[in-house]
């Protein structure tokens, strides 16, 4: 065998895997602060982690992300842009507390 030849073992595409965690981070995004990550095991399978939950990523996950969705919670206080941030809020109205208020 020449030394300069190498077998590479790399696993076949898993759309059922892949579809799972894009769909898994995509829900889990709704609902956090924190980017949601799809990564590739070594087995060729697809896992969605939370990035919240690493603190900072180590390096060997950020190679293997292979996509991302952002976190989609927003603090009114924090959000520069108000607008974004109030879409994410559910307001109810209620006229005859309004309507008795005196300011």
């Amino acid at each position: 065998m020449n030394a300069l030849t190498k077998t590479l073992e790399i696993p076949a595409f898993d759309p059922i895997s892949y579809d799972a965690a894009v769909r898994a981070a995509t829900i889990r995004a709704q609902h956090s602060f924190f980017d949601q990550h799809v990564i590739e095991d070594e087995f060729g399978c697809f896992l969605a982690i939370d990035e919240g939950d690493y603190n900072a990523l180590p390096q060997d996950l950020i190679d293997r992300i292979v996509h991302s969705v952002p976190g989609m919670m927003a603090d009114d206080f924090d959000e520069a842009n108000i607008a974004r941030a109030a879409s994410f809020m559910s307001v109810v109205m209620d006229p005859e507390w309004d309507a008795d208020c005196p300011f």
